[in-house]
């Protein structure tokens, strides 16, 4: 995921402090300190030195900075070597850089669920003998 200015249809500078929701029709580069909540049908980039007290939704994630929520991606998450995420994470795909943090659950697979979670949450479990009690002499 490329982080060239030229992508971004929406940069916030580093001097930017936001506090309420943020949506964005493309792709977003911030910067600054958001607290609130971000939401994107592009990209939502993070940049390195940027504080976000935000839950995050977008097609792809990026983070260089620190995200203290949850973060949601219909595409793909990306964790740079700088970037902490305190909070849970759901998408499709995601990359972690040897040196990123995260402190939270995360689900990685088709919408956030993989094969065997999706299987096992649409049947109900079942016992197939019944319980043993064992005696010992």
């Amino acid at each position: 995921m490329a982080e060239a200015t030229a992508e971004y249809s929406t940069i916030l500078g580093p001097d930017a402090k936001f506090k309420g929701d943020l949506t964005f029709e493309s792709a977003a580069k911030l910067l600054g300190h958001i607290e609130g909540s971000i939401k994107s049908k592009g990209k939502v980039f993070i940049a390195d030195g940027s504080t976000c007290k935000a839950n995050v939704t977008g097609k792809e994630v990026a983070v260089e900075g620190h995200i203290e929520g949850n973060v949601q991606a219909s595409e793909r998450v990306e964790i740079k070597s700088s970037g902490r995420i305190t909070g849970d994470i759901v998408s499709t795909r995601m990359t972690m850089a040897d040196g990123a943090a995260v402190e939270g659950h995360v689900r990685i697979g088709l919408d956030g669920k993989t094969e065997a979670s999706r299987a096992s949450s649409a049947t109900e479990p079942k016992l197939t003998a019944q319980p043993q009690t064992a005696r010992v002499k």
